[in-house]
């Protein structure tokens, strides 16, 4: 009994934690890299982290609570790294549209999208 509500704190406080850091890096990813370094920061390289850990947590939140698929999680995960991205070429400016980028984008749409509607 008591091992089973340690795992659930455990795996709730993971889901938090992975969820907080994911949308500090895509929002403020000055503050994080305030506190963590004083080296200048990586708004591409910090918001790309953010939304893979928010897309772990979405998982993990996902195949704990059952509340939907783990493809369907998936789909959502990489949903957001694809926003995030687009995000970061057309809007911030601050990701270089290259081949190897723009294909990247489009597979992952892709992907994400096949997820989401199978």
């Amino acid at each position: 009994m008591h091992k089973n509500v340690f795992q659930k704190f455990a795996l709730g406080l993971t889901i938090i934690v992975l969820g907080l850091w994911g949308i500090a890096l895509i929002f403020v990813p000055d503050l994080i890299s305030g506190m963590l370094s004083e080296e200048p920061v990586n708004h591409t390289l910090a918001g790309m982290l953010g939304a893979a850990l928010l897309g772990l947590a979405i998982i993990s939140l996902a195949s704990i609570a059952q509340w939907m698929s783990a493809p369907r999680g998936l789909g959502v995960a990489m949903a957001i790294l694809v926003a995030e991205a687009a995000y970061l070429m057309l809007g911030a400016s601050v990701m270089l549209v290259t081949p190897a980028t723009a294909f990247s984008l489009v597979a992952a749409a892709a992907v994400a999208f096949f997820l989401l509607t199978s």
